[in-house]
């Protein structure tokens, strides 16, 4: 059995499933947490208990008793940048100890100091300045290079994780980090829009995680701290109220696109009384917020030129995702093809209650996971850039 475990800034996920080719889910829960703020663990104690209640809430339905878990994580103290490896091909026929020797040397520059690297992605290799390969296993040359996108996030985030895990139940260890949108990827696009070029917007809580692929990889990603709950703040600021009732009005009678919305008036029970407000209004203030994050979002692909690159438009999934109007506004501001990114690809057995945007992470990471498994060779984080530059040098002499 394998453990996976998504922290959000809203709730904490957890899934089982088991470790065979058709994978198939004996457990769920999901656990509403305050501990974790964009992404980030604020508060210790709070996270550990929404982990121990949701982990708890698997074992007690699949009379399983877990040992360790896989992790999935975001937030905006993770960040990415490309890079480039090269290795001698030592036989003069690439082998995966070639490959992991490139990818290893793509990760030995461009870490900040204050960063850890979570993951290494291949995006494509040369060989002897010959471009766009995808697979070089088994091709013949002298020189081979890697080019790979590097997910890195905060020192603090991975011990923050643990010291949780090591509050909430005792025993229970991490096998493995993962970078939420990787999986995200595999649950809501196709082969053929991540070929294309596509780029996907993860609007969750608290954070709105950018990703976009071209030539069938990931080749930009970036978290922004905006998200669903800064949505929820501008109500409760309008209308004076609690978050909480300001989320619950959101949910039942909020849409992102105000101009379908009539004028009927609300009248709202909440903590201190009631509010009244029309439903137009109140799809104006959502847009308005929405449309801000969105906006941020297409400065990003802007900046880093990558407008013209996402002929497959937009796909937003996550949380927000829900909200009625998304596309609409999506479009409207765009000028792009928008669609809602509902889990669909790739997926264990026994998820039909499951397909929602805010389940497409940790659905989608089992299929991240297996493939990891069956690679050839994997990145070896646990080595330290001198030890990554002695191998390489091992390699050229």
């Amino acid at each position: 059995m394998i453990c996976f475990l998504d922290l959000g800034t809203s709730k904490v996920s957890g899934l089982l499933i088991d470790d065979s080719s058709t994978s198939t889910i004996h457990a769920f829960s999901s656990i509403e947490t305050s501990g974790v703020k964009k992404g980030s663990i604020i508060n210790i104690s709070t996270t550990a208990s929404s982990i121990s209640k949701c982990l708890r809430n698997i074992e007690q339905q699949s009379g399983f008793k877990i040992k360790e878990v896989l992790v999935s994580v975001s937030g905006e103290e993770v960040s990415s940048t490309n890079s480039v490896g090269q290795a001698a091909i030592s036989e003069k026929e690439v082998s995966a100890r070639d490959i992991e020797n490139a990818l290893n040397m793509s990760s030995t520059l461009k870490i900040p100091n204050d960063k850890t690297l979570l993951y290494v992605v291949p995006n494509s290799f040369l060989i002897d300045g010959q471009d766009n390969i995808n697979d070089p296993l088994g091709m013949n040359g002298i020189k081979l290079e890697a080019r790979s996108h590097l997910i890195h996030c905060s020192k603090n985030t991975k011990d923050n994780i643990k010291k949780c895990l090591k509050v909430s139940s005792s025993g229970i260890g991490i096998r493995k980090y993962f970078y939420s949108q990787l999986g995200v990827a595999h649950s809501v696009l196709t082969d053929y829009q991540k070929k294309l070029g596509v780029c996907v917007l993860d609007i969750g809580a608290g954070t709105t995680d950018i990703s976009v692929y071209q030539n069938g990889s990931i080749t930009f990603s970036k978290v922004l701290p905006y998200a669903g709950d800064y949505i929820t703040e501008i109500i409760a600021s309008a209308l004076d109220i609690q978050s909480s009732d300001a989320e619950a009005i959101k949910k039942k009678y909020g849409s992102a696109f105000s101009d379908n919305i009539n004028d009927e008036m609300l009248n709202i029970s909440v903590e201190n009384g009631k509010k009244s407000i029309s439903r137009k209004a109140l799809a104006g203030l959502i847009e308005n917020s929405m449309s801000k994050i969105l906006r941020h979002c297409l400065n990003s692909l802007e900046e880093n030129n990558l407008l013209n690159n996402i002929s497959n438009g937009i796909v937003i999934t996550g949380g927000s995702a829900n909200m009625e109007g998304m596309v609409k506004l999506g479009e409207k501001l765009t000028n792009l093809k928008v669609k809602i990114g509902i889990p669909k690809y790739n997926l264990p057995q026994k998820s039909d209650n499951l397909l929602k945007p805010e389940n497409s992470a940790i659905l989608g990471i089992t299929k991240f996971y297996a493939l990891e498994q069956d690679k050839e060779f994997t990145f070896n984080q646990s080595k330290g850039i001198i030890a990554r530059v002695l191998e390489w040098i091992r390699t050229e002499l």
